[in-house]
């Protein structure tokens, strides 16, 4: 079954969760064109993490682990290749509809924040509801709960500078969850923090993911992170490692 393009009706209710795996990929592969040169970037990655499952994927830098998050969080397509999430095998035939899984399936942590200067906390976690059409009033309770989650809500109506750095990725993981997502992709989330409170980031991440069940996958090049994790994928030239 392939995603289809948003319906004009509601459709049945259809049973994806029959499948105990969030994610599976096989043989992908990802070839960039640069002037005359063809550079593949992944060459056959296959890999499938478990509903509920806190995995890292771990590489040195270059070896392809950001572009392989970029296609699970459906940011780029591979070359060729299937991917299944939830079960049901992806379609890329319409933008459209691959903006609305993205958007109402995964959360996103990068290792820079990107919150926005000129909104409060609070602002920044209600975002992506108001891109959904609500009102960061009508947002405003679930946004204050989830503040409170991550040790934010004291900091609600700070904005981006007046947080420090760890402040400011708890920030960014309530905006990751405002949605209710079933995945969380989070690439370097502790690259830009000290190990103290990089090491408190994980421990949030490891918390949300036993008591709350939603999938975490951690992009790193960090050992020590990524051990931390209950399972370790190693990325190497474009390969998952057996």
């Amino acid at each position: 079954m392939r995603y289809p393009c948003r319906p004009r009706y509601p459709p049945p209710v259809t049973p994806l969760a029959v499948s105990s795996k969030m994610l599976t990929l096989r043989d992908i592969r990802k070839t960039y064109r640069i002037g005359p040169t063809e550079v593949e970037v992944l060459k056959g990655v296959s890999l499938e993490i478990q509903q509920g499952e806190l995995a890292s994927i771990m590489g040195q830098s270059g070896c392809g682990k950001s572009t392989l998050m970029n296609i699970i969080g459906l940011l780029d397509r591979p070359t060729s290749g299937s991917f299944m999430l939830d079960g049901t095998e992806v379609s890329y035939s319409d933008d459209d509809a691959l903006s609305e899984i993205r958007n109402q399936r995964i959360g996103f942590v990068f290792q820079q924040y990107f919150l926005l200067s000129r909104l409060t906390a609070l602002e920044n976690v209600a975002l992506p509801l108001v891109y959904r059409g609500e009102t960061i009033h009508n947002s405003q309770s679930r946004c204050m709960e989830l503040l409170k989650r991550v040790g934010m809500e004291e900091r609600a109506q700070h904005r981006p500078a007046e947080l420090s750095g760890g402040q400011q990725q708890r920030v960014a993981i309530a905006r990751a969850l405002v949605g209710n997502p079933s995945l969380i992709l989070a690439d370097e989330p502790t690259g830009a923090l000290d190990t103290q409170v990089g090491g408190e980031i994980m421990e949030l991440f490891k918390t949300l993911n036993a008591e709350e069940g939603i999938t975490v996958v951690i992009i790193t090049h960090d050992p020590g992170i990524a051990r931390q994790c209950k399972r370790v994928a190693v990325m190497k030239d474009g390969v998952i490692l057996p």
